[in-house]
């Protein structure tokens, strides 16, 4: 399993928002581990939490695409290196938008080994699991990802005292599970066996639960005011469609447990060596927490 190394949350918010102009900061939200871990930081005692990445997703939908063009050639100029993967590299005008890579840059001179992620807030009209938006920048084309449920995790972010909003756990765990009530079944190239992309995403939800559980005995009225507050914002007519799906998303990580809990341990938990008997209790609670919506 690969093991990133400890990032304190507080400096790299910081950090981060020292880069953008008060003016943008207000497009982007702060999700993933970081936000998590900014979230949690009374639960262990510590911000930090292991990973590579800070995925900031720019909001909203109408305004993703100028926002990333503008971040992107700003930190470009800066001396910003990109990261790619998969073998992708900056398109041109021929490149199709589902070839051409997402915007991951590393900020100069730094060796701690992070890098930001560029996201797209999804149109409330997206149906598909993902969808690709091209901008232009110095070195290329790229990309800017928008995953469909990912408003649900941005919705009512927390305000910090760097200027940058993050997202609430409760709201990203939701996220995960209405996202995977059709699993994802693309594997993870960078974890050891590559498990598919919904053991990763739905074994967060359940570690966000049990996080929480941990830092409040109300914790469970605070997720249900803001699972039921949530959907009946963004969608009024789909709430028992949508109970539903987050049910079905709760249950397709029966079987996988285990993996679950390891990828977690190297993650959002690994400040907490949280046993498996504890995640299995958090992933039952977890489901009959839905029920409750």
């Amino acid at each position: 399993m690969n093991v990133y190394a400890p990032l304190d949350a507080a400096e790299l918010l910081g950090r981060v928002a020292e880069r953008i102009s008060p003016a943008l900061r207000a497009h982007v939200v702060v999700v993933g581990s970081i936000a998590a871990a900014w979230a949690f930081r009374d639960v262990s005692g510590t911000d930090a939490v292991a990973t590579k990445d800070i995925d900031l997703l720019l909001r909203p939908a109408v305004d993703a695409v100028t926002t990333a063009t503008s971040l992107g050639r700003l930190w470009l100029d800066e001396g910003w290196q990109p990261q790619f993967t998969h073998g992708r590299r900056p398109g041109t005008d021929a490149t199709p938008d589902d070839d051409l890579p997402a915007l991951r840059l590393q900020p100069p001179g730094d060796r701690a080994g992070w890098f930001v992620e560029l996201l797209g807030e999804a149109s409330p009209d997206q149906v598909a699991r993902k969808h690709w938006r091209r901008f232009a920048t110095g070195l290329g084309a790229f990309a800017l990802p928008s995953f469909r449920y990912l408003r649900v995790a941005v919705h009512e972010p927390d305000d910090t005292e760097f200027g940058l909003r993050v997202a609430r756990p409760a709201r990203m765990a939701l996220a995960h599970l209405l996202e995977h009530a059709e699993p994802d079944t693309t594997p993870i190239a960078g974890l050891p066996g590559q498990p598919p992309r919904f053991v990763k995403d739905l074994g967060r939800a359940v570690a966000l639960w049990w996080l929480a559980q941990q830092q409040s005995p109300l914790a469970d009225q605070q997720w249900l005011a803001e699972w039921r507050e949530t959907l009946i914002a963004l969608y009024p007519d789909q709430v028992a469609t949508l109970k539903a799906a987050a049910s079905r998303g709760v249950a397709n990580l029966a079987g996988h447990l285990r993996a679950a809990q390891a990828i977690a341990l190297n993650s959002l938990l690994a400040a907490h060596g949280t046993t498996l008997p504890a995640y299995t209790r958090a992933h039952a609670s977890l489901g009959e927490l839905v029920e409750r919506i």
